[in-house]
């Protein structure tokens, strides 16, 4: 007999972005473009604000437990925040957020609310690691995977053709936009054909179950003015569906440049006033079991940035830092005629881009050559994909980066 649980047995440390990343840092003299995260100089970028905020917090204010659900204000500040980004809702069905142990803890509460054994999971094929950890190792999900791409364009067939096709009554779906590792948000045309494809789907299929989860971790690195489109607002209308409701993460990890205050908010927008009650009591409840509460230093340093519009030029600063390496790498890839070499995979927001390597070459192999032999670490995916975390490039470097990942790729044998 094992000590292990069925769990146990299945959970694994995978070999994913923060092995490679250790690996990257042990090469001397490594460009590491792995995680994501954002840098400046080779230091971690910051808001200067949340600096002098934490340095003239009270001991009072932080070291009390929050409550379960977060502290009130902060959690007040958050859903006006919403609010303001997303003009289509109806604020009335929007609950109020409830803090998290960062974004993941919100997406396996979501999960373990919602997700039995043998429930579908819809994904793109090019898909965060956490999600199957969490949905198929430990619940059980079966996971729908649909082609994210086809014929260098979002491909909306793939996920109606998936959704036709499925005979569980109850069905996850991950819409994570911008999406990490392709860095891509749908354009407002190809947002308004989906939602007909789940209007249609909802609506032939009343005794099927939807919970849509909008994974918003990189929310707001919009680059391109059809790409600038909040998902809870562009498929709000969804909840009028009794057999639909959503959920939303985000928090600040990503959009104020704090990741270490593992910090995130899961909200719930759901038509039945009942039905959201219930599941932001039974969300507590969940949290309660685990972690109890979040952060009570990150929250209270958040409250305080939140009243002050003085965050919002900083952070501006900072996302456009990320715009500009966007752009830069955008110039670079046509300048060395990148594609003719390889697949880039559609990109326009976030923090990565991710390249689709000839049949020949194999990823993993290919993420090592290019760092020993050039000096740059990269995030191999799977076989066939590595994804570049340009959020960490400083302009200098993309077009040293483009031009390595092209010889590496003729160099090949």
């Amino acid at each position: 007999m094992s000590f292990f649980s069925k769990t146990g047995k299945d959970i694994i440390l995978p070999k994913d972005v923060l092995i490679q990343s250790r690996e990257t840092e042990n090469v001397k003299g490594a460009i590491n473009s792995t995680i994501g995260m954002a840098t400046l100089n080779k230091k971690v970028m910051y808001l200067p604000i949340l600096r002098e905020i934490i340095k003239n917090l009270s001991y009072e204010e932080y070291l009390p437990y929050s409550p379960t659900s977060g502290h009130p204000t902060v959690r007040k500040l958050w859903k006006e925040k919403i609010i303001r980004e997303n003009n289509k809702i109806i604020p009335e069905f929007l609950s109020e957020p409830i803090t998290t142990a960062g974004i993941t803890q919100g997406i396996d509460l979501v999960a373990n609310l919602f997700s039995d054994k043998d429930d579908a999971l819809v994904l793109p094929d090019l898909y965060w690691q956490n999600y199957s950890q969490i949905f198929s190792v430990k619940l059980k999900n079966k996971i729908y995977k649909y082609q994210q791409f086809e014929n260098g364009l979002y491909s909306i067939a793939g996920i109606k053709n998936i959704l036709e096709n499925l005979q569980e009554n109850k069905i996850s779906m991950i819409l994570n936009f911008p999406n990490n590792p392709t860095g891509y948000t749908p354009s407002k045309k190809e947002f308004s054909e989906l939602k007909e494809v789940l209007k249609n789907f909802l609506s032939a299929n009343p005794n099927k179950k939807l919970i849509l989860i909008c994974d918003d971790a990189y929310f707001g690195l919009f680059f391109e003015e059809d790409n600038k489109n909040s998902t809870l607002n562009e498929f709000a209308e969804l909840v009028k569906y009794d057999n639909c409701i959503i959920a939303k993460l985000d928090g600040i990890t990503k959009e104020f440049y704090a990741w270490g205050f593992r910090l995130g908010f899961l909200t719930y927008y759901v038509s039945d006033d009942k039905l959201r009650n219930e599941i932001l009591e039974k969300s507590q409840g969940f949290l309660r079991s685990t972690t109890s509460s979040a952060s009570s230093i990150a929250q209270k340093t958040l409250e305080i940035l939140l009243k002050d519009d003085k965050y919002i030029n900083e952070k501006l600063k900072n996302d456009k830092i990320i715009e500009n390496r966007y752009k830069k790498l955008k110039e670079v890839i046509e300048l060395e005629n990148l594609e003719e070499y390889t697949e880039i995979l559609p990109f326009n927001s976030g923090y990565f881009f991710t390249i689709k390597l000839p049949e020949n070459i194999n990823a993993h192999e290919f993420r090592i050559k290019l760092l020993n032999d050039y000096k740059f670490g990269v995030y191999s995916i799977d076989n066939s994909h590595i994804r570049i975390a340009f959020s960490c490039l400083d302009e200098e470097y993309i077009p040293m980066i483009i031009k390595s990942i092209k010889e590496c790729i003729i160099s090949w044998k």
